[in-house]
C-alpha cells in the first residue's frame, strides 16, 4: 500500500514538474530569447530571468547567445586603384541586436555568419578599390591606410547588417594581408633592382673615393720626390763646392793629392783581407816599400 502511494506521489510530482516546464522558462545571463506563438514571433526577451509561456506547440522558445562573436572573413583577391591584386581577409566582431529580426531573416548563427561574410566582402572590395597598392605594402608606416580601410568598411556595413539581419557590427579589422604569386615575384624583382641600384651607387662612390685617394697619394709622392730631388741637387752643389775648395788645396800640393789617392785605393783594395801578388813598383802598392821616398815632399 505504501509502495503504491509512493509511486503515485512520484508520478504526480513528475507531472507537475513537466507542467511547470511547459508553462515557465529561464533566460540565462548572456542570452536573448524569442517567443513565437503558433510560429509567429510575438516578443523578444533580453533580460535574464524566469518567464511564463504557453505550452508547446502553442508557443516555442528560440534562444541565442547575446555575447560578442568573432567572424573570420574569406581570404581572397581584391583589386587596388592602380590595378594591382592583393589578398585580403577581414575579421568582424558582432552580436545579435534585434532578436526577432534576426530570427525572421537568418534564423541561425551559421547562416548569419555566411551572410555577414558576403556583406563584408562586398564593402571590402569596394574600399580596396579606392587605395593604391603602395598604401597596403610599404616600408614607410605613415603611407599605410589599413586602419582607414577598416573604419570605412565598418561604417558602410554597420547599418546594412542591422537592417538586413538584426546584427550589430562592433568592430572590423584586417586579419590577413597577402600577395598573389605574380605580384610577389614582381615585388621581389623591384626590391632586387632597388638593392642593385643602391649597391651600384655605393660602388661608384667607393671608386670615386679610391680615385681621389690615389690622386692625393700621387700628388704627395710627386711633392716628396720634388723636395728630395731639390735636396739632392743642393747637397751635390754643396759637395761640389767643398770639393772645389779641396781641389784648390790639392793644386798647391799635387804630391799630397797623389799620395792621398793612393792611400784610398789601397784601403779599398785591401779592405777584405785580400791577397794581392804584384810588383812593388805598381801603383799604389809602391807605397808599401816604405822609406822617405813614399811620402810627398813638404
Amino acid at each position: 500500500m505504501k509502495r503504491s502511494l509512493t509511486l503515485l506521489l512520484s508520478g504526480l510530482l513528475i507531472a507537475a514538474l513537466f507542467a511547470v516546464m511547459q508553462l515557465l522558462f529561464i533566460v540565462r545571463e548572456g542570452e536573448v530569447a524569442v517567443v513565437t506563438h503558433l510560429g509567429r514571433p510575438v516578443r523578444s526577451i533580453t533580460e535574464a530571468g524566469l518567464y511564463r509561456r504557453w505550452p508547446w506547440p502553442v508557443q516555442r522558445i528560440y534562444r541565442y547567445d547575446h555575447r560578442l562573436r568573432t567572424l573570420q572573413g574569406s581570404f581572397e583577391e581584391a583589386l587596388t586603384a592602380d590595378g594591382k591584386n592583393i589578398l585580403l581577409a577581414l575579421y568582424a566582431g558582432w552580436r545579435i541586436a534585434e532578436p526577432i529580426h534576426f530570427l525572421e531573416r537568418v534564423g541561425t548563427v551559421e547562416q548569419a555568419e555566411a551572410s555577414l561574410d558576403g556583406l563584408l566582402r562586398t564593402y571590402k572590395n569596394a574600399a580596396v578599390g579606392q587605395y593604391r597598392f603602395s598604401q597596403f605594402v610599404n616600408t614607410d608606416a605613415s603611407a599605410l591606410r589599413g586602419e582607414e580601410l577598416e573604419q570605412k568598411v565598418l561604417e558602410q556595413a554597420r547599418d546594412q547588417a542591422l537592417e538586413r539581419y538584426g546584427v550589430e557590427l562592433r568592430v572590423v579589422g584586417i586579419r590577413r594581408l597577402g600577395l598573389p604569386e605574380a605580384i610577389t615575384q614582381s615585388v621581389f624583382e623591384r626590391m632586387r633592382a632597388e638593392r642593385q641600384a643602391l649597391a651600384d651607387g655605393y660602388r661608384s662612390e667607393g671608386e670615386g673615393e679610391a680615385i681621389r685617394i690615389r690622386a692625393g697619394a700621387d700628388s704627395e709622392r710627386d711633392q716628396l720626390l720634388a723636395r728630395a730631388e731639390a735636396d739632392a741637387r743642393r747637397s751635390r752643389a754643396e759637395g761640389e763646392a767643398e770639393a772645389a775648395e779641396q781641389f784648390k788645396v790639392f793644386e798647391k800640393s799635387p804630391e799630397l793629392a797623389l799620395f792621398l789617392r793612393k792611400l784610398d785605393a789601397l784601403e779599398e783594395t785591401l779592405e777584405s783581407k785580400s791577397t794581392v801578388v804584384l810588383s812593388a813598383d805598381t801603383q799604389p802598392f809602391d807605397l808599401l816599400r816604405g822609406g822617405t821616398n813614399a811620402l810627398p815632399s813638404p
